[in-house]
């Protein structure tokens, strides 16, 4: 009888019953993948632009309403500042007032004296024209002031006359006539010292 003897030495069991050490030693968690850390920044790229953009959205909306009040503001001021020069200088170029505040058409400019006469008795007549340089009929009202007169002086007003003239239609021209006492002596000089004017028809203005 032969005895048969295996030609593998390798135990197929450890003799101490411990099972062999794995062959690959297993490492810390695997990174995230790629494409994962990309879409986290763009989020983050994303909301940070949001939030830029929404501030300076709100800065443009306030400097646009402090450039809209600062511009009302200047271009107002200087459109009343400019009417009040127009109608300053019209003032100082006749010598008459008005209360009616047009500097486009001023109705100083829209009178005109044309006599200082006797009315062929007692009286003293003053006598003109009005053209109504507007785009509507319009009413006056119109001041006149009779007054002696003096070397070196402006006279003082014996006689005060105010009549109205209605119903001037557009770009026409009208007559107009006051008339007063003649004074007792000496010379005398006629002098319009107010012009009004306002629409036909809606009384003047308060």
């Amino acid at each position: 009888m032969t005895d048969q003897f295996d030609d593998d030495t390798d135990p197929e069991i450890s003799p101490t019953g411990v099972p062999p050490a794995p062959s690959v030693t297993p490492g810390p968690n695997p990174p995230p993948p790629t494409s994962a850390i990309d879409e986290a920044a763009e989020q983050r790229g994303c909301v940070a632009v949001l939030i830029v953009g929404a501030v300076l959205a709100i800065i443009a909306l306030v400097l646009a309403i402090v450039l809209v009040v600062i511009g009302l503001r200047i271009f107002g001021e200087s459109d009343e500042v400019a009417n009040a020069k127009i109608l300053q200088e019209v003032y100082s170029e006749t010598g008459i007032s008005s209360s009616t505040g047009d500097a486009v058409h001023p109705p100083q400019r829209d009178i005109n004296l044309g006599v200082c006469e006797s009315d062929g008795g007692d009286g003293v007549k003053a006598a003109g024209t009005l053209t109504n340089w507007t785009s509507e009929s319009v009413d006056y009202e119109i001041d006149v002031s009779f007054r002696s007169t003096g070397p070196g002086s402006t006279g003082e007003e014996f006689a005060a006359s105010s009549i109205t003239v209605k119903a001037v239609p557009e770009h026409a021209t009208t007559n107009w006539s006051a008339s007063a006492p003649r004074p007792k002596q000496g010379a005398y000089a006629c002098r319009v010292v107010s012009v009004n004017r306002w629409p036909a028809g809606t009384g003047p203005p308060s």
